[in-house]
């Protein structure tokens, strides 16, 4: 039975500890993968075959949690990337983005819009529990909660 997962790339590790306890504390029962830059992100989608005989029950990540300002490689080359790569590959074709970010900035805003598979745009310090929980009943209602 296919278990979910989520994905956090964002480069600041107090960010994604926050991300992942805010997680935990929704009571999303789910693994959670985690990238510094989109490209430790990138070399992970690209590792297929080694990702899905490690983790046969929860890979591909179905719910991708992106920061826009990264190092090496950042959120919008990381989409641009990914779009290739999700052509290419039919195990990636459910995979949806929520931007997660500290730009409040209307043009970064429009251009994750611009991509079909960014469904959210959180700006960081305003996601909650709720408004996780929330996100995650909205998207992937076959996600399951702790009780």
């Amino acid at each position: 039975m296919r278990k979910h997962s989520l994905m956090i790339i964002d480069d600041n590790e107090d960010d994604r500890y926050l991300l992942k306890r805010l997680i935990k504390k929704a009571k999303i029962k789910s693994k959670i993968f985690e990238a510094e830059n989109g490209q430790v992100a990138l070399d992970f989608f690209t590792n297929t075959e080694g990702n899905l005989a490690e983790f046969p029950d929860t890979f591909p990540p179905l719910l991708i949690f992106l920061d826009i300002n990264m190092p090496i490689m950042d959120g919008f080359e990381f989409l641009e990337n990914f779009r290739k790569l999700k052509s290419q590959r039919e195990n990636l074709k459910a995979v949806i983005f929520a931007m997660f970010t500290s730009s409040e900035r209307k043009e970064d805003l429009e251009r994750a819009q611009s991509y079909k598979f960014v469904q959210g745009f959180i700006t960081k310090g305003s996601l909650t529990v709720e408004r996780l929980r929330e996100t995650i009943m909205e998207k992937f209602p076959e996600i399951e909660f702790e009780e």
